[in-house]
């Protein structure tokens, strides 16, 4: 079902893309209906206020089959598993068409979209992507699960202009009909293994990026990531590599993808030149008494994480853990050589503890704050506490956004 045949629509999830979908379905004329499983204390008074006051019809605290019986359409927050949740149960009992954010906006714009997906590494790539393009063609937007959610900028954008998104697996779960003429994956490494069956599933739904292209689109691939022959099924259109052009892999995918818009070579390396790194990504938060405190927060799998201990030189007190996604923790082994401490808090502590404990001594402590205070405890002048999970946040925090800032805020009152 296109979104203009539906009168009544029903978003799932009441997080960031969920409010900014609610904001876009009212002005295409729409009426909305918002559920979420968590209770009304867990959103800000005025918040609800808000959207009760545009005439939102909210279900909060769990999904009822009642309330979906009364909308023509669901529209599914990527958080939401649109088969197994209990929401998308009685979808599927009812009969009610659903679709995801991402698709319903790609067909209200005729502008050319440039996707980017991996393991990890892809929020700097889309970042930095966005600036290198915006520098050159001017009319370029930044969203997906970076910054601003696709619908709140949707209704803005002109057949000329270039969005860059960045896209999880779970937002490219219910791709359809959505289309983009640059696809690029950074790398894949096994993730969200609490969510797919098997790491084959978690590949097919990255390989949606490749869906709809044709042959005058482009697939960027890494040449050094692996799994490329795998790959090579779903792509349909042109193929361009990366892999050392520049200092990393990060920055040699935007390179590559820039070099399709004709963005000079030494642009990108003026613009790498003066990044200074996104936030919660390996990030300085600051040096007390010698010891360097390290926001590395976005890491929320073991790959990320290599990432992070690959690239910091000095002796490392490592503070992990948070929710579980199934993963293999031994996947840091080869890289645990700086290491010389690994203390834990959250919901996968003793998970992470049994995988690791026997590499290095081991702590489990029993909140953000505990940990962080051992962890000072540890450090001596010279030493790195790198809080870098390994683990998604929602055992304790609404996302790695809220994760990294209380970290940066406890650090910062030591």
């Amino acid at each position: 079902m296109d979104i203009e045949q539906a009168n009544r629509v029903c978003i799932v999830g009441m997080g960031r893309s969920g409010i900014a979908l609610a904001e876009l379905l009212l002005k295409l004329k729409k009426k909305v209906m918002l559920t979420d499983s968590r209770n009304a204390v867990s959103f800000p008074v005025g918040l609800l206020n808000r959207l009760t006051g545009w005439g939102v019809e909210l279900e909060l605290g769990g999904h009822s089959e009642e309330f979906f019986k009364k909308a023509d359409m669901a529209v599914f927050s990527p958080g939401v598993d649109q088969v197994n949740s209990t929401a998308g149960k009685f979808c599927a009992a009812l009969n009610i068409p659903v679709t995801g954010e991402i698709e319903l906006c790609a067909r209200l714009t005729s502008a050319r979209i440039v996707a980017i997906t991996g393991t990890n590494g892809k929020s700097t790539t889309t970042f930095l992507t966005y600036r290198a393009l915006k520098n050159k063609l001017g009319r370029v937007f930044l969203g997906g699960n970076i910054g601003v959610p696709f619908s709140g900028f949707v209704l803005k954008t002109r057949p000329s202009d270039i969005i860059v998104l960045e896209l999880s697996s779970f937002q490219l779960e219910t791709v359809v009909d959505f289309k983009a003429h640059v696809a690029a994956i950074t790398n894949i490494e096994p993730d969200h293994m609490d969510r797919y069956t098997r790491f084959e599933d978690y590949v097919a739904a990255k390989m949606n990026i490749f869906r709809n292209q044709g042959p005058d689109d482009w697939a960027v691939l890494n040449k050094n990531g692996g799994y490329i022959e795998q790959f090579r099924p779903y792509i349909k259109g042109k193929t361009i590599f990366f892999s050392d052009e520049m200092a990393n892999e990060n920055l040699s995918c935007v390179y590559r993808i820039a070099s399709l818009f004709d963005v000079d070579k030494k642009e990108c390396e003026k613009l790498f030149a003066s990044f200074p790194g996104l936030p919660h990504r390996t990030q300085l938060v600051r040096t007390l008494e010698g010891v360097d405190f390290v926001n590395d927060s976005k890491a929320t799998n073991p790959a990320s994480t290599v990432w992070a201990l690959k690239n910091i030189q000095s002796p490392i007190i490592l503070i992990a853990g948070g929710k579980d996604k199934g993963v293999d923790y031994r996947l840091i082994v080869p890289y645990m050589k700086n290491v010389k401490k690994l203390n834990l808090f959250g919901a996968a502590a003793k998970k992470i503890e049994a995988e690791l404990g026997s590499e290095v001594p081991t702590q489990i402590f029993s909140s953000l704050e505990d940990v962080i205070a051992g962890s000072r405890r540890d450090a001596v002048a010279g030493d790195t506490v790198l809080l870098s999970p390994m683990c998604s946040s929602f055992d304790m925090f609404n996302s790695y956004i809220e994760r990294g800032r209380r970290f940066k805020e406890i650090v910062l009152s030591l």
